[in-house]
């Protein structure tokens, strides 16, 4: 995919989803480009995906390799201990468009890729993250950015999922993250009841 300047951290990701799907790397998109799939649209200058790799496998190595002939500069940030992101490969081109893959998050379910959902995007295959572990992860970030995407897609999308798997997902992240999910979902469904009596009468 082209790419003609700046702007455009969508094409990078997919030129980057090739290398990943050539390397047989599972990935899901993440961030932004997921909450937009599920309705909350927001601007974001990079794209975001967690990949199924460990930072010294053999696989990250050749991907670096082939990142470096397409003249994509490639940086590394390894986690320490408290970091709750295991590690994040910054890609980013002339233009600064830019994607990060996370090579892990803490609390994360390894079975996260066999959940993500494909879509179509500009005639391309993409694997996003599934409504559940999308909001699971959010609350996880914890930020008031991060909570407004949950609100927004609860909003707009609640009857897609799965409530079980998403409190079983959020249990994952931790106890804190569990309460803050059952206070989220107690104050939306009751404005949700709220609006629907309101349209009633």
């Amino acid at each position: 995919m082209k790419i003609n300047g700046p702007g455009e951290s969508p094409l990078l990701l997919l030129n980057v989803i090739k290398l990943l799907n050539r390397l047989k790397i599972p990935y899901a998109v993440i961030g932004a480009f997921a909450a937009s799939f599920y309705g909350v649209v927001r601007a974001s200058l990079d794209v975001d995906a967690v990949i199924s790799v460990k930072t010294h496998d053999e696989k990250m190595e050749r991907l670096f390799t082939f990142l470096g002939k397409k003249n994509l500069k490639v940086s590394v940030r390894q986690g320490d201990a408290e970091d709750p992101v295991r590690g994040v490969v910054n890609i980013e081109d002339q233009f600064k468009n830019r994607v990060d893959l996370l090579t892990g998050i803490r609390g994360m379910p390894n079975d996260i890729y066999g959940r993500a959902v494909t879509s179509s995007f500009m005639g391309s295959s993409l694997c996003i993250v599934s409504i559940e572990d999308f909001i699971a992860m959010k609350i996880f970030a914890g930020s008031p950015k991060d909570i407004l995407d949950v609100v927004g897609v609860l909003k707009i999308s609640a009857k897609r999922i799965d409530l079980a798997l998403l409190r079983q997902l959020t249990r994952l992240y931790g106890k804190k993250e569990l309460e803050r999910l059952e206070k989220l979902l107690k104050e939306q469904f009751s404005l949700l009841l709220l609006r629907t009596s309101r349209d009633k009468n």
